[in-house]
């Protein structure tokens, strides 16, 4: 019996030795890379938050855009999405004689095969006219550069489908049309 015993127990032994490699193997999380292009405007609202009839600190522009996964030069070929952006202005600046706010921003990629959110400090731009028109909450008109005047970067979670479990950055990046560029992993392996 007592060999039995000592026969199952080497053999326990083995079979676990032979199973080990000695090494754990490190998975790599699976990644993703997206071009998006800002490819136009759909609206645009001003929030006057202190009532003061002018654009300035504590006041916010939210906006919609259409947008599109970019896979040519042109970019915005095949819209297939939108962007919901809200920003708040936590900064005031003089710039080359132009108004530039740093701003809280936030905002939703929306696709159909998913959702991607993104925040980052932003930045907003006026010139004269602009802020004259910003004297009441309301409606507003706005260009794309003015949402993104200058390169900056934002963190992303990806919300659902494709995208769900992936965290990473965007790159906002200005031109025409203005792009973000993505780069994705997921958080919960492959």
């Amino acid at each position: 019996m007592r060999r039995s015993l000592s026969l199952v127990a080497l053999s326990s032994l083995l079979l676990a030795a032979g199973c080990s490699t000695g090494e754990k193997e490190a998975s790599k999380p699976e990644t993703k890379t997206l071009e998006v292009a800002f490819c136009g405007i759909e609206n645009g609202t001003f929030i006057d938050s202190n009532n003061d009839g002018q654009f300035d600190v504590g006041d916010t522009v939210s906006y919609k855009l259409v947008v599109a996964k970019a896979s040519d030069k042109d970019g915005c070929d095949d819209v297939d999405g939108s962007f919901f952006g809200t920003e708040q202005v936590v900064e005031r600046r003089d710039v080359d004689g132009e108004d530039v706010f740093l701003t809280s921003a936030q905002g939703t990629f929306v696709f159909k095969d998913g959702n991607l959110q993104v925040r980052s400090m932003g930045h907003l731009q006026a010139d004269a006219a602009q802020m004259q028109a910003m004297a009441k909450s309301g409606a507003m008109d706005l260009a794309i550069s003015d949402i993104i005047p200058v390169k900056h970067q934002a963190t992303v979670v990806g919300q659902g489908g494709i995208y769900a479990g992936f965290v990473g950055t965007a790159m906002f990046i200005p031109g025409n049309p203005p792009v973000a560029e993505f780069k994705l992993f997921n958080r919960f392996g492959s």
